[in-house]
């Protein structure tokens, strides 16, 4: 029953880090970025989980929030803070490191939370789960390349 607390807990840090991060960003294109991935995230954990059946959620009630944390909040937020740090950062070595920082962080929330229950895997496994990872970071670098060019493509 810890899994809850220690998931609110989690999402109060990744807020408080992203809030305190240098930002590159406007609150716009923050805000687009973060709408698209929350989409991205939802659609692909709920075709895992229902259409698939690959993954299971937990079946407790009181554990669900903690499902709905780690797909709304926690994945799109760390997947910002990368964006915003990937980009004002400027040599390779800080960028790799930011990437592979994040990448652990997603892949540690995750076994955390099927240690906790919230997920079983029944036909995946951590493997899978760290390669839907990186293409989420991928992604999310993608739409923020996509979102700066086209505000300076209606700036002009």
């Amino acid at each position: 029953m810890i899994g809850l607390p220690l998931t609110i807990l989690f999402t109060i840090f990744v807020f408080l880090f992203f809030f305190f991060q240098r930002k590159r960003y406007t609150f716009i294109e923050n805000s687009i970025v973060y709408m698209v991935m929350t989409i991205i995230t939802t659609n692909v954990i709920t075709i895992l989980t229902l259409n698939l059946e690959l993954i299971k959620t937990t079946e407790n009630p009181f554990l669900f929030p903690a499902v709905l944390l780690y797909r709304n909040v926690i994945i799109p937020l760390l997947i910002l803070y990368l964006v915003n740090a990937f980009h004002t950062s400027y040599t390779l070595k800080r960028k790799t490191l930011y990437f592979i920082l994040i990448f652990t962080c997603l892949n540690g929330i995750e076994a955390l939370l099927i240690f906790m229950d919230v997920f079983k895997f029944i036909k995946w496994n951590y493997f899978k789960a760290a390669i839907v990872n990186c293409a989420f970071l991928f992604i999310g670098l993608g739409i923020a390349k996509i979102v700066v060019f086209v505000s300076k493509r209606s700036s002009n």
